[in-house]
């Protein structure tokens, strides 16, 4: 992270006080990291030196004095500078890139009257830059606020309560225990099941109660020493001013008070950088899924059955033979075989009529081949007994007109029983390729005598029927397609040509593409053709219903064992573009095609309730309940060795010369005074510039960072988020430029793509306002900080996700699924999907197999 020269450019960034140029490879980094974890807990200033790992306080860019830009806010404007930083290194807060100057202090007003401050200006759009808004410890007096031992101690219940049921859970550590519903997520600490607590900005915290998670307020977790120098310097004006006379006598007030406060922290030890924890990895997701696959890739992990245990021990076995029918739950693939017959159809008779028989005993008895034609209808026309009887009449008549020995007809041919009529479902596509011809039977609804409807009619009715799609496209090419009306005559049937016959269904843009694609004509990729298949299958909402597998079901059951495109790993990695898009859509709000997406990880298995599960995924935890001090490394410079060495010593100066001071008066030797007094004077010289020199110490790039992932609800000026992580505002943490598709981006006068507030957006400034009253069900604006690529990134959510999945890549970003806990089936449900850097892959560790659901119901 270079400096940037500063211009007269409003949008270009300032360099940083103390900071050096070079680059460091990141393994150094990672080892100098490691190195240090042994002296965490040591001298605050002894800990900030370099090498060492100091603590994130940083202090604030040189802001231009000369520049100066219109800001409109409401009916008015006014020109507002950004101010001059009263003294070097101290915190003045961040210009966005559009050269607009947000103020960041909001007015005192009664804290707790269920609205939020107000600041003293919003931005443009009327966002709020909520800057020393958050009211931190004092929101313990709130009088919604709860208490308990463990830590966030105070916080808010949930004012959306669940049914009080309990349920079991099973965590890694193998530790199981019945839970009430609530809400929870695993705790990367030791992997219990821990209760939910969502940091919120003040504006929410105040605002009714709306979540069934428990809420606290945002805390400062910098280091307590640059807090106490924080409090001195802040008193001076943040919203442009030039510091007045009672900004400096307010900050004269408390000057002496923390400079005192700073000697005693100088002498305690304090933690004055975070821990470096997992050798400065992010933490790794504890999660085990204990359960089996609804259905599985490998047959050997399918549900075990009672008839498969043997003195105890259990004993896969794979599933039966399809082309006798014995089709299981368990089988994975039912058409893995493919029949070459199907396994029913009606035979003519010599003269008039047909029987029903099956294929391989009438191939034995006749000794010939079984040609035959396909008769195609919906049960909505043909209800009753006596309508199907016209199905025979049509089929025998086509059958003989075509030249065949036999007809096959679904309420005749797809077996006797429930379970023989659903395993013989799944050839019905091999069935329609060995026929010789398609004919479609029609009849109102009604009856033919109170029939008002016409072929056409009936016939686009028909279309809607989902089965429709395959029969038509899988008949031999070129064929005419004979439609039989029940009212008209059957020696004049409506003849429709194949290639034409998209304009019968009602997506006949699409579905021309797949008849094309059959017919030779155009070539689609495999994804391509599953895609667009998908979409017109699912345009027929009428066709055959499941018993057991539901239709996402039956589709990735088939996915798995016939589709060598990871179809099913690329799904999990689209971003619908409505919260309520159907899965079979497959269209991503990133604008990118299905193959567009390379997947990273496997789907090993269906489970339950529409979910997979998938193996081989990068994974980890988010954590909500409070930021936490982020260890750093950053690196020396003259000023820094200086002031540390000196400041490192003014306590035993101070000691050293009081001890003289004693001894002198007591001895009555006055050079030893004299020399304790020079001591004193330089103590006291140095303990009064002590705030002053705690920001120094503290300035300087960042080098390296303890990976973290955390997460609050609502959004906030940037620059407050990095003073309630690293101390101060130094512009280190930056937006997201693409990550989330409410991210924004714009080219400065360099060429560089540089990240903007989201909220510049007047279309994402209303749904930040909105979601503060938002209710269950509807999205939330959540805001995402990773410590380690230094990024902040908004997004949307119904509910706070509280893992990090890495199942993909996509434009040289890696796709990550932002997914929620539902700890009573163990299911990660997808709540959002972000595009990060590829670089996090260094310091992110892979998970174990997990239970992935596109959505949560």
């Amino acid at each position: 992270m270079s400096s940037v020269p500063a211009a007269s450019n409003p949008g270009a960034a300032y360099p940083a006080a103390g900071s050096h140029g070079g680059a460091m490879d990141h393994n150094e980094v990672r080892l100098r990291l490691t190195q240090q974890q042994a002296s965490a807990w040591t001298s605050p200033i002894q800990n900030s030196s370099s090498p060492n790992i100091a603590a994130a306080s940083l202090g604030g860019p040189h802001l231009q004095q000369t520049l100066g830009q219109s800001s409109q806010y409401g009916s008015g404007s006014r020109l507002i500078s950004p101010p001059v930083s009263p003294l070097p290194g101290v915190q003045t807060p961040r210009s966005t890139s559009s050269g607009q100057y947000f103020p960041s202090q909001y007015n005192d007003q009664s804290p707790y009257s269920g609205q939020a401050s107000q600041p003293t200006s919003p931005n443009q759009y009327g966002i709020p830059h909520q800057g020393r808004a958050e009211r931190g410890a004092t929101n313990i007096f709130h009088p919604r606020t709860e208490w308990r031992m463990k830590w966030p101690n105070t916080y808010q219940l949930p004012g959306i309560s669940r049914a009080m049921n309990n349920r079991r859970h099973r965590d890694v550590m193998q530790r199981a225990k019945d839970f009430p519903s609530e809400d929870y997520y695993l705790s990367p600490y030791d992997g219990h099941l821990a209760k939910l607590f969502v940091q919120t900005t003040q504006e929410i915290y105040d605002a009714n109660p709306n979540s069934t998670w428990r809420r606290t307020y945002i805390r400062n977790q910098s280091p307590l020493i640059l807090q106490v120098a924080n409090w001195v310097l802040y008193s001076l004006p943040a919203d442009g001013r030039e510091a007045e006379g009672q900004d400096i006598a307010m900050m004269g007030l408390k000057w002496i008070p923390a400079c005192v406060a700073i000697l005693f922290l100088m002498i305690y030890p304090v933690q004055a950088s975070g821990e470096v924890r997992n050798g400065g990895k992010y933490d790794q997701l504890p999660y085990k899924f204990w359960g089996y696959p609804y259905h599985a890739r490998n047959p050997l992990e399918e549900k075990t059955q009672a008839s498969n245990t043997s003195h105890g021990l259990v004993r896969s076995s794979p599933s039966g033979d399809p082309q006798n029918g014995d089709l299981s739950r368990n089988t994975l693939n039912p058409i893995s075989e493919r029949p070459v017959e199907p396994k029913y159809l009606c035979f003519l008779r010599e003269t008039q009529g047909a029987d029903t028989h099956e294929v391989s005993h009438w191939k034995k008895q006749n000794n010939v081949d079984a040609t035959y034609i396909l008769v195609s209808y919906t049960s909505e026309q043909f209800r009753t007994e006596e309508e199907q009887l016209f199905l025979h009449d049509v089929g025998e008549y086509a059958a003989r007109a075509a030249g065949v020995r036999a007809y096959w007809v679904g309420c005749s041919c797809l077996g006797k029983t429930k379970e023989e009529q659903e395993n013989n479902v799944w050839r019905i596509s091999d069935v329609v390729r060995g026929a010789r011809s398609l004919i479609i039977a029609l009849s109102s609804p009604d009856g033919p005598a109170e029939s008002a409807y016409d072929t056409t009619e009936l016939l686009r009715q028909w279309g809607t029927r989902v089965w429709t799609l395959p029969e038509v496209l899988l008949i031999p090419s070129n064929s005419d397609i004979n439609v039989y009306a029940r009212n008209a005559s059957m020696d004049e049937p409506m003849v429709v040509h194949k290639r034409n016959f998209a304009t019968v269904w009602g997506d006949a843009s699409i579905s021309r593409e797949l008849i094309d694609h059959y017919e030779g004509n155009l070539i689609l990729s495999s994804l391509e053709l599953v895609t667009i298949a998908l979409r017109c299958l699912h345009n027929r909402q009428k066709g055959f219903t499941f018993q057991t597998d539901t239709a996402f079901q039956a589709f990735a059951r088939l996915s798995l064992a016939n589709d060598n495109d990871l179809l099913l790993e690329r799904l999990i990695c689209v971003l619908p573009k409505t919260l309520h898009q159907p899965w079979y859509e497959m269209e991503d709000q990133w604008g990118v095609s299905l193959w567009d997406i390379a997947p990273t990880t496997q789907v090993c298995g269906i489970a339950d309730e529409d979910t997979v599960i998938i193996d081989g995924a990068y994974a980890a935890p988010i954590r909500w309940k409070a930021f936490a001090t982020v260890a750093n490394l950053t690196k020396d410079s003259w000023r820094r060795f200086f002031f540390r060495y000196l400041f490192r010593s003014t306590s035993y100066f101070f000691i050293v010369g009081i001890s003289l001071v004693s001894s002198g008066a007591a001895t009555g030797d006055t050079p030893l005074k004299a020399i304790g007094a020079i001591l004193l004077v330089i103590a006291l010289c140095f303990i009064l510039a002590s705030p002053y020199i705690i920001r120094i110490l503290y300035t300087g790039k960042i080098w390296g960072t303890q990976a973290w992932f955390f997460g609050f609800e609502g959004y906030l000026d940037i620059g407050v988020i990095e003073e309630h992580i690293f101390g101060s505002d130094m512009g280190h943490l930056k937006w997201s430029t693409n990550g989330s598709p409410l991210s924004m981006h714009k080219m400065n006068e360099y060429g560089e793509c540089i990240g903007q507030d989201p909220t510049l957006n007047p279309e994402t400034a209303a749904k930040v306002k909105n979601a503060v009253t938002a209710q269950m069900g509807e999205e939330r604006i959540w805001t995402l900080v990773d410590t380690y690529t230094l990024t902040v990134t908004l997004f949307e959510a119904v509910r706070p996700p509280t893992a990090v999945v890495l199942c993909g890549e996509e434009g040289g970003m890696q796709r990550a699924l932002l997914c929620s806990y539902d700890w009573a089936s163990q299911t990660l449900f997808r709540e959002s999907v972000l595009r990060m850097e590829t670089l996090i892959l260094e310091q992110i560790q892979r998970a174990g197999r997990l239970r992935v659901g596109l959505r949560r119901t």
